[in-house]
């Protein structure tokens, strides 16, 4: 199916926050001389998985090869960047910069690439989430890519956090490296 298909079938919730979150993305690429066709494609992309039911995530993870963590496999929501991005590359729209933006979206990683960096702050402070940090974090990571990051980091790790959930190894990770 083609990736435009894909974006019809998501609710207009979801096109809407990737529509926003595409725009946070130019303007990131803007601010840190990021290419702007990446950006959106990355921006476009990362939630094109994300409607599908948690046992279709780990059903079409296992058929297209995805590895399969402890995390992943108790919370299936987990693979739906990586779902999305292999999706992409499978039909050979996009860049390994773009699949691993898109792949590590939700989580963040260790020495995630710039443009993967901007993807997880443009998901996390789009316009569309209401929390009163939100313009704070976009300015900050529009200054300085790598603190918006790390404090976009803190920021997830906290409200998961407070909601009693545990932030992926990966996440912890990254931020061990801020």
């Amino acid at each position: 199916m083609l990736i435009e298909e894909r974006f019809q079938r998501l609710t207009p919730h979801r096109r809407e926050h990737i529509e926003r979150v595409t725009a946070v993305m130019e303007s990131l690429a803007h601010a840190h001389h990021l290419d702007r066709d990446e950006a959106r494609l990355a921006g476009f992309g990362h939630d094109l998985a994300r409607e599908m039911s948690r046992l279709a995530l780990l059903d079409e993870a296992r058929r297209l090869g995805l590895r399969l963590g402890r995390e992943e496999e108790q919370e299936p929501v987990l693979l739906h960047g990586p779902v999305a991005a292999a999706w992409l590359e499978q039909a050979g729209r996009g860049t390994p910069s773009v699949w691993e933006a898109i792949r590590y979206h939700t989580t963040g990683a260790p020495h995630l690439n710039a443009l993967g960096r901007a993807l997880y702050i443009a998901d996390g402070v789009e316009p569309g989430r209401q929390y009163p940090e939100r313009q704070k974090l976009l300015d900050l990571a529009l200054m300085d890519l790598d603190a918006g990051y790390c404090e976009v980091l803190r920021h997830t790790v906290v409200y998961l956090k407070d909601r009693g959930f545990a932030p992926h190894p990966d996440m912890l990770s990254a931020l061990d490296g801020c």
